[in-house]
């Protein structure tokens, strides 16, 4: 704010360029046993000793308006201001935004000041922020190109092509940050998707290597450099940018597309002791007695097979959008467990093989299993007609059976 007050007062062309907070400091060191509230009505009027000097040579008032919106920023506050600046900091409402320009509309909005006076103002305040604007790029781009690059590896150690069209460099607190796209999409939907015991709760997107979270200037940054990629788009983060990054509204918006991708993540980066037990519950559940699964059957196989009936499992059992789906994922896990139950009713189990070439016997778990792919779990909605095909099927052998005897 200093900055933009200082450049005020050069296209204004006062006497003396003064600091308002450098101003109030001194007075409240001071006045070290008034409160803050008794200070600044004491320095309200401080830019009357200051203006008394103008007073001469400002015939069109341009200089009052002047002092009286640099005054109004500092010490013209609300109760609400006050309150805030006792609580906190003297000088904390220098830096709101909003109070500046809610200033500057106090001013436009005055009935009692002409529009010719008014002009004047505004063109002072559009120099002022045009100039202010342009010396905040040229920090910036110093502070760019003189920072170190901190980061240069992705996730996994490997070193990155800083021109490579899939390279995403970010400036953030002083440092530049190396990022596949790929590392970005796994950070951002880790963040979006964060969803414990399967309650959303989305979390602010984070520079992994600092734990800062990531601005909006930065998001957009990253969201215009990933339209271009030749990856899938991630739905929940083009969500996130149209709703101006509101976690909370995002959150309400998205629930229902938060859990389900967090059902995709979890049966993927779950431990495998996790998804061994649920899975083998999964099975006790909808065939007890009948799907008996060895103790000793390899985990990742049975992971590796079991995954899309697993996946249909979560949907049936913990999806909130609707009856519809949970309608048509219970239908469909209930036929593909049967579908299997009937190709392989051993599966799971362990036999002993004698073997020829030395004594004793080889261990063999029976692994055979219909084809079932995760893209057909994905798309257990499509699949409908067929199992509903071969359930009427099944209704109308059973209905000729009967007539026939």
């Amino acid at each position: 704010m200093n900055a933009f007050i200082h450049i005020l007062q050069n296209i204004t062309r006062t006497e003396q360029i003064i600091y308002p907070r450098l101003e109030l400091r001194n007075v409240i060191n001071n006045y070290t046993n008034k409160s803050v509230i008794s200070v600044i009505y004491l320095y309200q009027n401080i830019w009357n000793d200051y203006y008394t000097y103008e007073i001469n040579t400002d015939k069109d008032h341009r200089v009052y308006w002047v002092y009286h919106y640099i005054n109004s920023i500092f010490y013209d506050i609300d109760e609400r201001e006050k309150m805030v600046c006792v609580l906190h900091d003297p000088s904390c409402f220098n830096y709101s935004i909003i109070n500046k320009y809610k200033k500057i509309k106090n001013i436009i909005d005055n009935i009692f000041i002409d529009n010719k006076t008014k002009n004047e103002f505004m063109d002072n305040i559009s120099k002022t922020q045009r100039a202010y604007r342009g010396f905040s790029k040229l920090s910036q781009l110093y502070k760019y190109k003189k920072a170190e690059t901190q980061i240069t590896t992705n996730l996994m150690y490997d070193e990155i092509v800083p021109k490579h069209r899939d390279t995403i460099e970010i400036y953030q607190e002083g440092s530049r940050y190396l990022f596949t796209k790929y590392d970005l999409l796994r950070i951002i939907n880790t963040s979006l998707i964060n969803s414990p015991y399967y309650f959303a709760e989305p979390l602010i997107i984070r520079n992994p290597y600092n734990n800062i979270a990531f601005s909006k200037s930065i998001l957009y940054t990253i969201y215009f450099k990933l339209i271009d990629n030749p990856l899938k788009f991630p739905v929940l983060f083009h969500n996130f940018v149209w709703l101006d990054f509101d976690l909370h509204l995002f959150r309400v918006e998205n629930e229902c597309l938060i859990r389900e991708q967090s059902f995709r993540e979890y049966i993927y980066n779950t431990t495998q002791g996790i998804l061994n037990i649920e899975m083998r519950n999964m099975i006790n559940t909808y065939y007890p007695g009948k799907i008996k699964i060895s103790k000793e059957f390899p985990t990742i196989d049975l992971i590796r097979i079991l995954r899309p009936y697993y996946y249909l499992h979560l949907v049936s059992q913990y999806h909130i959008c609707g009856l519809e789906k949970i309608k048509l994922a219970t239908e469909y896990l209930n036929y593909k467990l049967y579908e299997l139950y009937i190709f392989n009713p051993l599966f799971g189990r362990k036999t002993y093989i004698k073997n020829k070439t030395i004594i004793g016997q080889d261990k063999k778990f029976n692994m055979d299993a219909p084809i079932f792919t995760m893209n057909q779990a994905y798309n257990y909605h499509l699949h409908k007609t067929n199992y509903i095909d071969c359930e009427s099927e099944s209704d109308t052998d059973n209905n000729d059976d009967n007539s026939v005897s």
